[in-house]
């Protein structure tokens, strides 16, 4: 599964040795852009205002002072986040060339750390689809994999990243869009326990809030509550460094740990047929992958439904939540919004008062009934989703029966529920080579722990054939 490019830990580690520059990184990820202009990953590319940044990493580092531990990293943002003086269309025509006056707590703790950002990435209007196509960006391919999605939402990002643009790249998961589009062109993704990276600067925000004036994170109840900034990468431990610069725990003092030996985790696994059609290919890479462990973890146990109750709950209170933000986003623009994505906020805006009621409560009970896994288990395993990527129309073919768009996502939406910090971590190829990826899940908060055994799995896959076999 590996793309033959540096990751930004190696990138960053020969910035601060001096074996390379930072302008020379720039250079090089320039070049690649410029390689593929058809790729339709960025909306806006900003390398003047890179190259000014480069130059000040370089500066810095040869004044002998500490450039950061992401020095001269390519670093890309999803257009849900605000970057001040890039447009912030969040996709859609109704805010094309909107510019940013304002900048994310999440990325200026990136370009803080020494990342020069080269500009914002392609999503779907909203981040609303598991495909990315929008009305500002044209439809993202796939860097890698020609006749499948990037997926979405996060799909500019996944190709920036899987293509070497970025070295990184930073997105939003609110029920699966980083991990989705990580598997799709086979790299890594890490969905942050909820509020442990500050979601001040994503759009719309309270309000409607779009970059500009005083910035405001998002109020509507669920899109606060499950919604996520969380980083693509080229290996699990960009993944642990992006972490402790966007938890911002370096001041403290604090590290995220690495390395942890297996031996005394007890993990929980599951082919995830409880969550959504699931292909007999990928229940076997799930069954293979639990055999591999087995002799190296504590204990190990199949538990077939794993997250189901919470994916009931997300199924049912998602399209009825009202999202107050989008509806005050799109606010006489009603003519510019795309009428699937106008029909579903307008909707969500009805919905009786007890029947919503009902629903908070039923998630509630889902998540704590499910997150009992975690009493006996420290890890658990699942798949991104029933399949491989999809064609670039959003089909996904599952042993003879074609599924689209959120039916792909129960996997994804079921952990997004749960509330648990998870990484997307490519194991395996599909029967057309397509990348496979597994979910490491932990319990809320135990982010280094989830990071730490999905690097122990990178290690140990990378070893084995494709099939796990």
């Amino acid at each position: 599964m590996e793309t033959a490019l540096r990751d930004a830990t190696a990138l960053a580690s020969a910035v601060r040795a001096g074996e390379a520059s930072a302008e020379g990184v720039l250079a090089e990820s320039r070049s690649r852009a410029d390689s593929a202009p058809a790729l339709c990953a960025f909306i806006q590319e900003d390398w003047d205002g890179a190259a000014i940044a480069a130059k000040e990493v370089d500066r810095i580092r040869a004044c002998g002072e500490g450039p950061g531990p992401l020095a001269g990293v390519p670093l890309s943002v999803k257009d849900v986040i605000a970057v001040a003086g890039l447009q912030l269309t969040g996709g859609s025509a109704a805010y094309a060339g909107n510019v940013a006056s304002f900048t994310a707590t999440a990325v200026r703790r990136l370009q803080e750390a020494g990342a020069v950002v080269i500009g914002k990435t392609n999503c779907p209007e909203f981040a609303f689809g598991a495909v990315t196509e929008s009305a500002v960006g044209s439809r993202t391919l796939n860097p890698r994999f020609p006749g499948a999605t990037a997926g979405g939402s996060s799909g500019g990002e996944a190709a920036a990243v899987a293509a070497g643009i970025s070295a990184l790249g930073l997105g939003t998961d609110y029920g699966g869009s980083l991990r989705w589009p990580a598997q799709c062109v086979g790299i890594t993704a890490l969905r942050p326990t909820p509020h442990t990276v500050p979601d001040l600067g994503i759009v719309p925000g309270a309000g409607g809030w779009y970059g500009t004036g005083n910035s405001s994170s998002p109020a509507a109840r669920l899109q606060a509550a499950t919604q996520v900034i969380g980083p693509l990468a080229r290996s699990v431990r960009d993944l642990r460094t992006a972490l402790t610069v966007l938890a911002d725990l370096r001041p403290c003092g604090r590290t995220l740990s690495g390395g942890t030996v297996p031996g005394n985790v007890a993990v929980a696994w599951s082919d995830g047929s409880a969550l959504g059609p699931v292909r007999r290919e990928v229940s076997a890479m799930l069954a293979a992958l639990a055999e591999l462990i087995a002799p190296e973890v504590r204990a190990l146990t199949q538990v077939p439904d794993l997250f189901a109750r919470s994916l009931a709950a997300y199924n049912r209170l998602r399209p009825i939540d009202p999202m107050i933000d989008h509806a005050a986003a799109v606010a006489g623009r009603e003519h510019l919004i795309l009428p699937a994505n106008l029909e579903a906020i307008q909707r969500s805006l009805h919905t009786d008062a007890r029947e919503l009621d009902a629903a908070v409560t039923e998630s509630e009970q889902a998540r704590r009934r499910d997150l009992a896994v975690f009493d006996t288990a420290d890890i658990v395993l699942l798949p991104v989703a029933g399949g491989p990527a999809s064609d670039v129309s959003g089909k996904l073919d599952i042993d003879g029966k074609s599924i689209y768009g959120w039916d792909i996502m129960g996997q994804c939406r079921a952990v997004t529920m749960a509330g648990a910090p998870v990484v997307s971590l490519p194991v395996a190829l599909s029967s057309e080579g397509l990348p496979l990826s597994v979910q490491v899940v932990a319990a809320p908060g135990a982010d280094a722990l989830a990071l730490d055994f999905a690097e122990w799995l990178e290690g140990l896959v990378a070893v084995r054939p494709a099939g796990l076999t």
